[in-house]
């Protein structure tokens, strides 16, 4: 692991879980896998410290551990992925806050700062069930935002009334919601296991149960335990997941994703035998989970969803608000038939295979399902005639005979039987020209030259409108690179290094003379930025020799490597933001604790004198202004790293 990694996710865990803690982490990090006697002796902490230590980073998902059968030690290995999530905490919660409402978003913070919890203990804490609330952990909503010190909530301010749960049933609701939309997850048995372990343990138990003589060598053997082995994991996935059928004991009716829990149901999803139209509210028990259901946050999935989120904010960008709000439920809807990683699609893909395939599909129904029917589609469109124009640039109308508005003939069709709602219409004509008008912004998205969006055409592939992540990331990718070349260096060399990137290898005359400058410019410029590590010069000889008067030297941009820079430079970025907290702490100390103390906490305003709360006002903004800066970090962390999906380790 990286020197700069190393130091980021050691101060993450110290502001999560303590200093001994930090210790421990930043010792198994450095070191590996250790067992607990030798952790506690090459560490120089007593064994007791060490096992409560291991204790509290295996409760906050910041240690794994393998136990082997038997009367074998059990090995402990820092999860440096869960470390850095620490500092994913506040977009997170800005993310399900926007998705969700701002109930859901405190629901969700208060599970980060524990790392998981159970439904029971949930509502014990919210004060919705008969028990103690001591040392739970919980802002029941009436308390300042916050852990001290922390990442977890970046900012500082009194929560208002309308982010407190009030009553059992809605919370229940809330987690229902969360646990369909992937944002939680159930903890199963192998939750705490490595995933190199895991992955040990099924080829074993394939070996064992399908390969007796424990031979998978040869093309054909290779194949099937290949294919053996995903099946397995499929079926622990399974087993592991959240069931509506064994989980969730509910006679009633359940919002959808999506869904703000403060507004009135548009459409609720049938579930049992009761027919659409019934609506769960904040009083109906209908919804029901386990008391000893346990949950914890999938990042995996919020990293998909934030993602989408900034795919939604590029499209804004460039194409106004209302194009992006139908593009935005086009991702919301394409989210959710998501569930496999990028590796295991590759894996599945034959070499003469277009990786588009392989891409959910959308159609325009299930996109009007996540838009809000408040928004009026036909403003951005112009004219009557244009939003005709616009209609008439996808299929022809021979090739679109058989279909009306994008669906085929035979398919679902919104509007054919009478009380049929398509998002707020109940008429059919209502709904078609909505569709319409949806069906015109895609086709924005797709004319665009970033292609936000694909319409499949008749083939091997279903239609519908698919997003190509691939190719989005990796613009997504270069425009963050552009950004921080120009931002550092400026603009010259941000034009040489787009020209290298796009050209590839080039000499120097050449360089000179398509962006049309003199020689000695380029080569004082391509000096400095190759020592900063954005460009490099490869020689080429020209004969045996290898005179270096008479060889060729290229020069070229490798955005592999300047990608990994620069994301070494953002972790000691983050880092060093983290630090400059701490020490900006120092400064506030004594008013920090006078505020913190039980009988002052909720109250300053009425128990502390005004220049302690000025103090105090400045303590936070200053602790605001360093922590939002550490989530802007992590924007770039997730456009360097995450979002294609390379960097597989993240997700789990």
């Amino acid at each position: 692991m990286a020197q700069s990694l190393v130091e980021l996710t050691s101060l993450l865990a110290a502001s999560h879980a303590g200093d001994l803690s930090a210790q421990i982490f930043a010792y198994l990090a450095k070191h590996g896998r250790l067992t607990l006697p030798s952790l506690a002796a090459h560490a120089d902490v007593p064994a007791r410290r060490a096992r409560t230590a291991l204790s509290s980073l295996v409760e906050t998902g910041l240690v794994q551990y393998t136990a082997a059968e038997g009367t074998a030690p059990a090995f402990y290995t820092a999860s440096w992925a869960a470390a850095y999530n620490i500092a994913r905490h506040s977009n997170v919660v800005r993310l399900v806050t926007e998705r969700h409402g701002i109930q859901a978003g405190g629901v969700v913070k208060n599970i980060l700062s524990l790392g998981y919890a159970r439904v029971g203990e949930l509502a014990e804490a919210y004060g919705l069930e008969p028990g103690s609330k001591r040392d739970s952990g919980v802002e029941s909503g009436n308390t300042v935002v916050g852990i001290k010190g922390t990442v977890n909530g970046a900012t500082h301010h009194k929560v208002s009334g309308s982010q407190h749960v009030n009553s059992e049933a809605e919370l229940h609701v809330i987690l229902v919601t969360l646990l369909q939309s992937g944002i939680l997850v159930k903890i199963g048995r192998r939750t705490f296991v490595p995933v190199s372990d895991l992955q040990d343990q099924v080829e074993e138990a394939v070996i064992s149960d399908q390969f007796p003589d424990r031979k998978v060598t040869g093309p054909k053997k290779q194949a099937a335990f290949s294919i053996a082995v995903r099946q397995l994991k499929r079926k622990w996935q399974v087993e592991d997941a959240f069931s509506e059928t064994h989980d969730l004991n509910s006679k009633g009716t359940i919002k959808r994703p999506g869904q703000h829990f403060t507004a009135p149901n548009k459409r609720v999803k049938l579930n049992g035998a009761v027919t659409n139209g019934n609506h769960a509210t904040e009083d109906d028990s209908s919804v029901k989970l386990s008391s000893e259901l346990t949950v914890r946050v999938d990042f995996t999935r919020c990293t998909i969803g934030l993602r989408s989120l900034r795919l939604q904010n590029t499209a804004k960008r460039l194409l106004g608000p209302i194009t992006s709000a139908v593009y935005g439920a086009l991702l919301h809807s394409v989210e959710a038939k998501i569930r496999i990683l990028h590796t295991e699609v590759n894996e599945l893909q034959d070499e003469d295979d277009d990786p588009d395939d392989f891409l959910p599909v959308a159609h325009i129904r299930e996109i009007a399902e996540y838009l809000d029917p408040d928004i009026e589609l036909a403003e951005a469109l112009g004219s009557e005639e244009d939003k005709g124009k616009h209609v008439q640039n996808g299929p022809s109308t021979a090739k679109r005979k058989g279909q009306v508005n994008g669906h085929q003939e035979g398919e679902d069709h919104p509007g054919e039987e009478l009380g049929r709602i398509a998002n707020g219409f109940s008429s059919y004509r209502d709904s078609a020209k909505r569709f319409e008008h949806i069906e015109a912004h895609l086709r924005l998205l797709e004319e665009h030259s970033k292609t936000f969006c694909k319409y499949t055409r008749p083939g091997k592939t279903p239609k519908g409108w698919r997003v190509p992540f691939a190719a989005l990331s990796k613009s997504l990718l270069d425009e963050e690179l552009d950004a921080t070349v120009a931002a550092r260096y400026g603009k010259v060399p941000l034009r040489l290094a787009r020209l290298l990137r796009d050209r590839g290898k080039l000499e120097e005359k050449a360089v000179a003379a398509i962006a049309m400058m003199r020689i000695k410019d380029v080569r004082s410029v391509m000096g400095e930025m190759q020592h900063q590590g954005l460009v490099d010069v490869q020689e080429v000889p020209k004969e045996g020799q290898r005179q270096p008067s008479k060889n060729l030297y290229l020069w070229y941009f490798d955005t592999q490597r300047v990608q990994a820079l620069v994301l070494q430079q953002t972790y000691k970025a983050m880092a060093r933001t983290l630090q400059r907290v701490q020490v900006e702490k120092e400064d506030y100390r004594a008013i920090i604790e006078k505020a913190e103390r039980s009988d002052i906490r909720g109250q300053e305003s009425e128990k502390l004198e005004q220049s302690e709360r000025v103090q105090l006002r400045k303590w936070r903004e200053i602790e605001e202004r360093l922590l939002t800066q550490v989530a802007r970090l992590d924007d770039v962390v997730s456009v360097l790293r995450d979002f294609s999906g390379t960097d597989i380790t993240m997700g789990n």
